[in-house]
């Protein structure tokens, strides 16, 4: 882990989430529900043609390595902490949401696309703190590299390329987010035969 110190603070206020309580009636009792105000994000799914490889980012995640250092039946290694996932940001800037998705893909793996395609909106989240999730895709190549990416503001992301007939057999091997199979399906089904993997 590239990582020291790593301790719990005490919290008091956050520029990221925002701790919520609301009551309600039903059936003549009241009832309590507490969540997460979270900001909405991007995510886009980055498919390389000359590597025919899609591109995800392995970051470390406070929260997973809390949850793990709590599970018992998780085996510490590692890559305790360490996620797959597509390259995301927080909409947290007064940009378009494809500036942002551009930016991120600039900041996190060093590639800047041409062109985003919509894919859609999603919610997370539904019992712990609903957001947005918009959802991209794009083609690059060697043409769209513009830096060395990595992430900003003390973030350690590493860039993963994993060809697109090996993605099952990876995906069975790593801790990743839900998003990623959707995206890998989601691609086979609509873009896979333009790239020639069908």
């Amino acid at each position: 882990m590239g990582f020291k110190n790593l301790k719990e603070e005490n919290f008091e206020t956050s520029l990221y989430i925002k701790p919520k309580r609301f009551s309600y009636e039903s059936r003549e009792k009241t009832y309590f529900w507490d969540f997460i105000e979270v900001k909405d994000s991007v995510s886009v799914l980055l498919y390389h043609k000359d590597f025919e490889s899609f591109i995800f980012v392995r970051q470390f995640r406070i929260p997973l390595w809390y949850h793990q250092s709590k599970d018992k039946s998780y085996k510490k290694d590692e890559n305790m902490g360490y996620s797959i996932e597509l390259c995301s940001g927080l909409v947290d800037k007064n940009l378009s949401l494809e500036e942002i998705a551009k930016e991120e893909c600039m900041e996190e793996i060093g590639y800047k696309p041409k062109f985003l395609e919509k894919i859609g909106d999603f919610y997370t989240g539904f019992g712990s703190g609903v957001s947005r999730q918009s959802f991209y895709f794009a083609s690059i190549d060697e043409s769209d590299k513009i830096g060395l990416g990595g992430g900003i503001d003390g973030e350690q992301i590493e860039t993963i390329f994993v060809k697109v007939k090996e993605c099952e057999t990876f995906f069975s091997k790593t801790i990743h987010t839900p998003l990623l199979n959707f995206a890998y399906l989601w691609f086979m089904k609509e873009k896979a035969q333009n790239f020639g993997l069908a």
